[in-house]
């Protein structure tokens, strides 16, 4: 008689030593995207929008006296505005996904206190390793995308140092005169 047992699991190995990843597209409401991604897509998209929100509400500002022009003007910028929220739901969703959550997480931004907590989590927690129930993880994260995400931490800094020594700056040339 073998020794071998028929009903044993076979002795071959069912981890091909890597997972699959993807390149995550721009806009899209699938997959996943990790931090960086999430902060770089966020400001580049709203960087492009405010591109032509500025200069569209600087026109409607200046036709104030023809109401037909800055009726134009007026419902432009709420489409952008609605085209904003639509972007920042998507992002946020797939952020959400990257976590192995629902995007169904995202209503928690409409509850006050609530909201900061949920942006905490999509900024700092890290995404699950390799495939979750939403797909598998994104590709390493470019050169353009390394840029743009930290623009924001670069620029907030930047706006605490200037909040401290404008003022700061302001006494010292009063006292010099």
């Amino acid at each position: 008689m073998s020794a071998v047992n028929p009903y044993d699991a076979p002795d071959a190995s069912l981890d091909t030593g890597h997972d699959e990843l993807y390149q995550p597209k721009i806009f899209t409401f699938n997959g996943r995207i990790g931090r960086m991604r999430y902060l770089a897509y966020g400001i580049g998209v709203n960087l492009l929008l405010m591109l032509i929100m500025v200069p569209l509400a600087g026109a409607t500002a200046f036709m104030g006296g023809d109401p037909s022009s800055s009726m134009i003007g007026m419902l432009g910028i709420g489409i952008f505005y609605i085209a904003t929220i639509v972007i920042s739901v998507m992002f946020a969703k797939r952020r959400l996904n990257d976590l192995n959550r629902s995007g169904w997480w995202f209503l928690l931004f409409i509850i006050p206190f609530v909201n900061l907590l949920l942006a905490i989590y999509l900024i700092f927690f890290p995404g699950t390793n390799g495939s979750n129930n939403f797909g598998p993880a994104p590709e390493a994260n470019s050169l353009g995308v390394l840029i743009l995400g930290w623009l924001m931490p670069v620029f907030f800094i930047l706006g605490i140092v200037a909040a401290i020594a404008v003022p700061a700056y302001q006494d010292y040339l009063s006292r010099v005169q």
